[in-house]
This record gives C-alpha cells, structure tokens and sequence, in this order.
C-alpha cells in the first residue's frame, strides 16, 4: 500500500499500486537526467530515471508511462499579465468543480501551447478592431482549415491573446474556452527486473521558434530542465502496452525497428532478454542524424553485439551526402530479413507515425514482393497475416 502524497493537490488517500491514475498519480522524483548528445550535436535527447521507491507500481516492457507536466511560469505570467486578473482569484474546474487560485488553474489545468478554434472565435466576436476582426473571422471561415492551422502551429495562448488586446475575458470564461492540460505519454526503456523500483526514459527535447518567439515543448522542457532532481514531484501512472510486448517464448526472434527516441522500448526489451537468457535473435535497426553525436545508448548496443547477443544495423542519415534510414537498411538486407520472418520472427517497429512507419510499412511490402516472389496482393496479403498472428506489431505515435 502507498499514500497519495499532498503535494499534488486533491484529497489525500490510501491508495493500491494499481489504482494509480490521471485523477490520482504517483508522485514520482527524477533521481538521473542527463543528455545523451554528444557535443556539437544539433539536438537534445535526455536519458531521464524516475524513482519509484514507495509507490507499489509494477510495469512490463513495452509498457508507457504517463507524465503529467505543469505549464512553464514564465509563460503563465505572460497570461496572468495580459488577463490583467489577481493571481488568486478562484476558477472552478470544469468538470470536478473544484475551484482553483488562477495562476495554479493556468499552471497544471488547461493548455497554454493551444490555441482553440473556440477562443479564437470569441475574439472574433469581441474584437473592436475591424481589420483585427475580419483577419479572425476569416480564420475560422469555412474552408480555411489549413490557414487555422497554420495560425495555431504558430501561436500560443499567450501570443494570440497579446496580438488582441482589445479584447477583453473575465479570469473564468477565459480558462475555460482553452483545452486541458493533458497526460504526455513516454515508451520506458527499461526493465523493472534490471532496474528495481525506476523507470528509465529517452526524452527528446522539442524546441521550435515560430511567430518571432521561441517555444518549448510542454513536457519536453518539463522533464528535461524544469522539474527539480530528487523531489517527489513529477506526477506519473502506468499505461499497459496492449501487446508491443516480449513474446510469451524467449526463442521466438525479434526484428525491432526504433530511430531515434523509437528505440527506447528496445532497451528494456533486450535487459529482460538477458535476464531470461532467451535465445532468441534479436536484430536492431537504429537511425539517427549523425554515429558521432546522437548514437544513443551506443555502448550498451556494442557490448550486445560483441556478446554475439544482437544484431546492429545503422542508419545515420546525414554522415553522408544522400539521406539513409531504416528502411534503406532494411532492404539492403531484405532476403535475411523475410527469411527470418518465414522462420516466426516478430517485427516490431517503434516511432514516428507520420512518415518513418509509413515509409517501414513500404519497405516490407517491396521485401516480401522481391524476396518471397509475391505480387502486390500477395504482399498486401502476407503483411496482412503478420498483422493477425500478432508478428508485426507498432508503437507509432
């Protein structure tokens, strides 16, 4: 049994380690951060270990866990100055009716990095600018989808509501037009078997300027700078992975596909294989942008591979003048490949979604069609199968 620390307001209350939620997390401290890129890199992807310790919480590889972020202050004074509201008065949530001083309502309720299409189209209403008015009006016009968007993708709360200022919102109307704050999800890169009572997570740290401003990514500038180490304050739960998980039998070999922080859930797979000591193949496709400063977990990758315990094939796409992913590797080695998954291999493929899993998903349709002498049917048919028995199996995002 653990207790909710009151830290984290609400009611104070006995809890069991799996009754650990959204309304109700555990309130976890990160014992290790450190970044992973080396120097000269152009990114930052930070290995970060929470601590666990008390809470009763059990988690599988392929598991997620949650992490509740709170808003950056500096752009929650940025809202309270242009509101022109006290600090304290009191907001009632919406859906719990719990009221709330402001400045906490605005720092872990509602999301300050989105703007609505709800909010912009009160300033429309509102807006005593008639130039101001007409350009908000035609955003949220019929038809101009993709201009909202592209006006959302480079806004903020903040910035939209200063480009504004005539328009005026009581503290309350004004909170509740935005969207909640929500729950951002990480693949944990370890074991519970390897590791005890800690979760290990690859954190890439998202920053972007647009509209003149320099932006963070919520959770993202949350774990990697602003959370203080070793204070039980970073709010988490467990997510289950429904299936990107270990096969139930260590001897079933594994293909697994992860660029970048897709990589993570590999981690924790090949700790518990070795535990287990399963016999199974394990083969890894990495990418990155470049060997010598975003090799991530190189070492650990190098002692598998010279303990003849997996397989490693790179793809650093900017070490050369054409671009090269995973998918290039995977069918420059594509007879193995499908030769192995004739053999029961699973295929796991971890990452991106929009572009990385589509471009994969391609490549193993070309690999079956070229190396098992299908036609497009054919291949559409056997991915299809792969699919159904469970063997290929994605956490895209």
């Amino acid at each position: 049994m653990a207790k909710k620390s009151t830290l984290f307001p609400g009611n104070c209350m006995t809890v069991t380690a799996g009754s650990y939620s959204k309304s109700n997390p555990f309130l976890a401290r990160i014992k290790e951060r450190y970044d992973l890129c080396k120097a000269g890199s152009q990114k930052s992807t930070f290995h970060v270990a929470l601590d666990l310790q008390g809470s009763g919480m059990t988690y599988e590889v392929g598991d997620s866990i949650a992490i509740q972020p709170t808003n950056d202050p500096e752009i929650v004074q940025k809202v309270l100055n242009l509101l022109k509201a006290s600090y304290h008065t009191l907001i009632s949530d919406k859906h719990t009716q719990e009221p709330l001083p402001l400045q906490e309502y605005l720092s872990r309720k509602v999301n300050l990095a989105e703007v609505p299409k709800k909010l912009i189209g009160e300033m429309a209403k509102r807006q005593t600018n008639p130039i101001k008015k007409e350009r908000l009006e035609h955003l949220i016009s019929e038809g101009q989808r993709e201009l909202l968007k592209e006006y959302q993708a480079a806004h903020e709360v903040w910035d939209a509501i200063a480009e504004n200022e005539e328009v005026v919102f009581e503290a309350e109307e004004f909170c509740h037009l935005l969207q909640p704050l929500l729950p951002r999800f990480y693949s944990i890169s370890s074991s519970m078997h390897a590791v005890g009572e800690e979760v290990h997570l690859l954190v890439a740290e998202v920053k972007y300027v647009t509209n003149q401003h320099q932006r963070h990514g919520v959770c993202t500038h949350y774990l990697c700078h602003r959370a203080p180490l070793n204070i039980p304050i970073v709010p988490v739960y467990i997510q289950p992975s429904h299936g990107f998980t270990l096969p139930s039998s260590h001897d079933i070999p594994m293909i697994m596909v992860g660029p970048g922080t897709g990589v993570a859930p590999y981690r924790a797979f090949m700790q518990e294989r070795q535990l287990r000591l399963a016999n199974g193949h394990h083969w890894l496709f990495f990418g990155e942008w470049h060997r010598d400063t975003e090799f991530f977990y190189e070492e650990e990758w190098k002692e598998l591979v010279q303990a003849g315990r997996l397989r490693l094939d790179t793809a650093f796409s900017r070490d050369q003048e054409h671009k090269v992913y995973v998918q290039h590797k995977m069918l420059e080695h594509g007879k193995e490949l499908f030769n192995l998954l004739e053999t029961g291999a699973i295929l796991y493929v971890c990452g991106d979604a929009h572009r990385m899993a589509k471009d994969v998903d391609a490549a193993l349709h070309l690999i079956v069609q070229v190396h098992g002498g299908a036609d497009e049917a054919g291949a559409k048919g056997y991915v299809k199968k792969l699919r159904a028995d469970k063997r290929y199996l994605r956490d895209v995002y």
